[in-house]
């Protein structure tokens, strides 16, 4: 019998990883770094920011999202 993990994987770029890494310090695994970073950085925030970002003269989605590592 086939179990699943509660667990899953994610494919960062390795430039991300080497960035991400300054975060996991203390013993911290992934999971924790993430967490800390959803806690503190709550989903309504992040839309509104990205919301003002876009706005700004000259942005457009493909320029935001290639500024800022997003696909």
């Amino acid at each position: 019998m086939v179990t699943k993990s509660p667990y899953t994987t994610i494919s960062l770029r390795p430039a991300t990883v080497e960035q991400l890494q300054l975060y996991k310090t203390g013993g911290k695994t992934w999971d924790d770094v993430l967490e800390e970073f959803m806690d503190n950085f709550a989903p309504e925030e992040f839309l509104q920011w990205a919301a003002k970002e876009i706005r700004r003269p000259g942005i457009s989605l493909r320029t935001f999202g290639r500024k800022h590592g997003l696909r």
